[in-house]
């Protein structure tokens, strides 16, 4: 039993060597949102479907900051398939984690739970048959489920495509609107500041007897906007990153704020649910 403790805390050095800050708590787990998963995939160098093989609690001599009712312990899985890394990973990876114990003071996992992981890869591990790994943030381990790996499996697919890098809305660039020749025609278009740089134009468009159509382009030719898709980055980088209320050096315009708010409802609410 000394050996394999041993064994197993000689996986976590780089851990402790590494990581001066406390260990960041876990949140209990709770359903994710299609934002959620997004952000974790996008965010994690690393994302693994594991099966836990041991978890070991750290006692409160190794571990004398963890706060009344938590636990923190190492864990220790077999990878089970890599859904995105930055180079080969070995069989096992090992990780520490912290959070809230279960109504009877026990970690609330154990051996054999599958597990969706979501972290970056350390160096100088013990063990090279073991890849010692740091946690994304709070949520970074998640029960595995068939939905959850679907959804993250195609997030990764969409972000390999050209153009999805940097879709997030930082701000509102300028705006202009038209009106049409025939009465109760009109077209908004308001054109978007992204991380990435690329131009990004949201174009809402009236006409008598039918509904408000609401585009957008991802290029320079804003007659090739589009509906937007939910469920993909760009509807992310909408839903997420636009400005609650239509920025003041454009608010003077009734008919742009009417747009707008017109083009928040159509695109929804990002459903954000982690810090």
């Amino acid at each position: 039993m000394l050996l394999l403790r041993r064994t197993l805390v000689s996986a976590f050095a780089a851990v402790h060597l590494l990581v001066a800050a406390p260990a960041q708590p876990q949140a209990p787990a709770i359903p994710l949102s299609w934002t959620d998963w997004a952000d974790l995939a996008l965010l994690s160098p690393v994302v693994i479907r594991a099966t836990v093989n041991r978890v070991d609690r750290l006692s409160k001599k190794e571990a004398p900051d963890v706060p009344p009712g938590d636990v923190r312990v190492l864990v220790r899985a077999d990878l089970a398939a890599a859904l995105k890394s930055p180079g080969v990973l070995p069989a096992e990876a090992a990780w520490r984690w912290q959070g809230p114990a279960d109504a009877k003071g026990r970690v609330p996992f154990g051996k054999k739970a599958d597990v969706l992981l979501f972290a970056a890869p350390l160096s100088g591990g013990a063990d090279p048959s073991v890849q010692p790994l740091a946690l994304s943030g709070a949520a970074g381990q998640q029960p595995w489920s068939a939905e959850g790996e679907a959804v993250v499996r195609d997030v990764l697919r969409q972000a390999l495509k050209p153009g999805a890098a940097g879709l997030m809305v930082t701000g509102l660039r300028d705006a202009f609107h038209a009106e049409g020749e025939i009465a109760g025609t009109s077209e908004s278009q308001f054109f978007l500041r992204t991380e990435g740089g690329a131009p990004l134009t949201l174009v809402v468009t009236r006409a008598p007897g039918v509904p408000a159509q609401v585009r957008v382009a991802t290029g320079e030719l804003v007659d090739r906007a589009q509906p937007v898709q939910p469920r993909t980055l760009l509807w992310r980088g909408l839903a997420c990153g636009m400005p609650a209320r239509l920025p003041a050096a454009f608010s003077g315009s009734a008919a742009l704020a009417a747009d707008w708010a017109l083009a928040q409802r159509a695109i929804g609410a990002c459903g954000r649910t982690l810090p």
